[in-house]
């Protein structure tokens, strides 16, 4: 759900009081060493639970409390937690995370680390979510060969940004509907699983079914368009 969707409830000062107050309980205690026992890790997904839902509010102290949350995280699930909790506002906070997220992992050669960076980014609802996954395919990182780093950004958005998706000017269909026929000429394989997001096509309403289903057979109908591809294409029209 957008972001903006819950502003309304968590801007009341009762709520964010609730909120923080738990996200403020739920630190670990000063000293503490990392450790993987279950009441910790409870502790540190609970908190960041808290803070998904105050950096919602969008607004100065939610966003410098992702901020903080951020340079004073020590495990991966914090760092992902503040990178989620800022990337859909833009500005110097968003910066200053993104680009220290991504330059740590460059420097650790963590690629499964960058992936998530990508994933992160691609799912954000924000109304340039377009933008910035097209923008991203131009990255020094991004490497269209390669199906991990497809499926971190590409594939991301097309399954876990429905806002994006799904927009009613049809563009997310007709990017994906571009990137199934380009990536089929390297990895069939990879197309046909990224076309399938097309095939539930009737359960939308009457314009975002046209939309979806004039992809489809734009895939189907282009020469020379791989048979697992064809196949998928094929069958979602057919229902």
């Amino acid at each position: 759900m957008h972001a903006s969707a819950h502003h309304g409830a968590l801007a009341s000062p009762q709520l964010r009081t609730e909120f923080s107050a738990a996200y403020t309980a739920l630190a670990p205690p000063k000293g503490e060493k990392f450790t993987v026992a279950a009441e910790a890790v409870g502790r540190r997904r609970l908190r960041n639970v808290c803070l998904e839902y105050l950096a919602m509010i969008g607004d100065e102290k939610s966003i410098a409390l992702s901020l903080a949350h951020y340079k004073d995280a020590t495990t991966m699930t914090d760092y992902l937690a503040a990178l989620k909790a800022v990337d859909p506002y833009p500005g110097a906070a968003r910066d200053e995370v993104s680009s220290t997220f991504y330059a740590r992992a460059k420097d650790n050669k963590e690629a499964l680390v960058i992936n998530k960076w990508f994933a992160v980014q691609a799912s954000t609802f924000a109304p340039d979510a377009l933008q910035r996954v097209k923008a991203l395919m131009m990255h020094e990182a991004y490497d269209s060969t390669n199906p991990n780093r497809v499926r971190s950004l590409v594939s991301m958005f097309a399954n876990a940004n429905p806002a994006g998706f799904h927009s009613l000017d049809g563009s997310g269909y007709e990017f994906i509907g571009s990137q199934v026929l380009e990536i089929g000429q390297r990895n069939s394989q990879v197309a046909a699983r990224l076309c399938s997001v097309f095939s539930a096509w009737k359960k939308y309403d009457a314009v975002r079914q046209g939309l979806m289903k004039a992809q489809l057979v734009r895939i189907r109908d282009t020469p020379g368009v791989s048979k697992d591809v064809f196949e998928i294409a094929s069958r979602s029209i057919e229902g």
